[in-house]
């Protein structure tokens, strides 16, 4: 598009030149035209892929390094995006479920502006710890460690009938500062927010009586319970068959039921005189007599000295 010739002070400006101006500023417009979107600023103008339909801006991910600085010593100072540890815990009837924690770094939260430098040595990494108690609950703010070696950390583990539990302590492993030649990278392990779950069953023993649930064997992650059993083997499940031990277990729906043997009865000791001494009962083949009995053995044709303390 041609633009209208240059004026003289003096001139008198045409209609028709200040038109031809006007098209020739709009033809020299940018325009972002079908699938891409028009950023201006004072420094001029930049094309870009708009964000699709319905989704909003993406930023930097959690955790991601913004920036890199060297430090006076061998050290970098770099800087992360803030993230969170999020604690989800469904079964709760506090509030809210979700608890969001943000983690540290020496005092300072990662959301805090200007945000914390991490002080970075090569092949050093950059951790997110936080740790837990017996129950699984996060009970201490999450913080950003540094350190070369790696961390193996700690599962938690419930308390039981055998045992005291255990605190956890997680290590989750974020980035790790390498050098390219002369110029410092990042080797990338998470950059998303953290999720706890606290997962591992929890038993108690309620009521009075036997403990039922035993132990949980930690190296395994298996929860040990107590089997209920009586003595010696049985033919049938029913109380009177074949049986001649004191007391069984049967299962009843949900209940283990300690049983006798379904055997009733009675024995009577009597002196030389056949006068009874004392008698001893059962039934169901559980003694139901009561008291101290006892009695002096033999006989001399005599009513025998006896004593019967009920």
């Amino acid at each position: 598009m041609k633009l209208p010739p240059k004026k003289k002070p003096g001139d008198p400006i045409l209609a028709a030149d200040w038109n031809l101006m006007l098209e020739a500023i709009a033809a020299r417009t940018p325009c972002s035209g079908s699938g891409l979107a028009l950023n201006a600023s004072s420094g001029g103008f930049a094309y870009s892929l708009p964000t699709p339909l319905g989704q909003l801006p993406k930023g930097q991910p959690p955790f991601s390094v913004i920036a890199i600085e060297k430090s006076e010593s061998s050290h970098y100072l770099v800087t992360m995006q803030q993230g969170w540890v999020i604690e989800r815990n469904p079964p709760t009837a506090s509030h809210p479920a979700v608890i969001l924690h943000m983690p540290q770094y020496g005092g300072t939260s990662l959301d805090t502006i200007p945000r914390p430098q991490l002080h970075v040595g090569v092949n050093e990494i950059a951790w997110c710890r936080y740790k837990c108690s017996p129950t699984g609950l996060i009970n201490y703010t999450p913080e950003i460690v540094v350190v070369a070696a790696d961390q193996p950390g700690a599962h938690y583990y419930p308390t039981d009938p055998e045992g005291s539990g255990g605190d956890g302590d997680y290590y989750v492993k974020l980035f790790k500062l390498v050098m390219d030649g002369d110029f410092p990278a990042i080797h990338v392990y998470q950059q998303s927010d953290i999720e706890h779950w606290a997962q591992l069953w929890t038993g108690e023993n309620v009521g009075y009586g036997v403990e039922i649930y035993k132990e949980h064997e930690e190296s395994v992650n298996i929860y040990k319970f107590r089997r209920v059993d009586g003595r010696g083997s049985y033919i049938s499940d029913m109380p009177d068959a074949y049986t001649t031990e004191q007391i069984r277990v049967v299962k009843d729906n949900e209940t283990a039921r300690v049983i006798g043997n379904g055997k009733t009865g009675s024995r009577t000791w009597r002196d030389c005189d056949n006068n009874d001494v004392f008698k001893i009962e059962w039934n169901d083949g559980l003694i139901t007599s009561e008291g101290h009995l006892y009695m002096l053995c033999g006989c001399d044709g005599a009513s025998n000295n006896s004593s019967n303390n009920a």
